[in-house]
């Protein structure tokens, strides 16, 4: 995968099959999806490994605030596209070359993201059983 295409979605367009969405506005700019939003870029893939890969990578990527730095507005965060091909030059190719070397670290990151929604789930429970906790302590009296 050394080079591929990166577009701006346009609604009006008929929406391409080989592709993954990236959200291009707002603070959650970089988040990839598999579905077309109005504000986002088009991805191109060749197979379905590479659009996992390109998936998982830009997910890691938007998790950890990777593209913060690079968004730019005064009222509405914006990903401007010629960052994003940077981004894609200097981060993504060379990440997606590691990953091709060794498949396993996609799953390592699913695996993570699972155990992140267990976790988050878990605190769910806690809270719930902290507030019921609290309400029965209060309304008792």
């Amino acid at each position: 995968m050394l080079n591929f295409k990166v577009r701006t979605y346009n609604p009006e367009k008929e929406q391409p099959q080989n592709a993954i969405f990236t959200l291009s506005r707002g603070r959650n700019a970089g988040k990839p999806l598999f579905e077309p939003f109005p504000n986002c870029f088009i991805l191109y893939y060749r197979n379905e490994t590479e659009k996992e890969n390109l998936y998982w990578m830009f997910y890691t990527l938007w998790k950890n605030g990777f593209f913060h730095p690079y968004l730019c507005g005064s009222v509405i965060d914006m990903l401007r596209l010629s960052e994003l091909k940077k981004i894609i030059q200097n981060w993504v190719i060379p990440g997606m070359k590691k990953v091709n070397k060794k498949p396993e670290w996609i799953d390592k990151i699913k695996s993570l993201l699972e155990q992140e929604r267990r976790i988050q789930e878990q605190l769910e429970l806690i809270f719930r059983l902290r507030s019921s906790l609290l309400k029965r302590l209060y309304l008792e009296l």
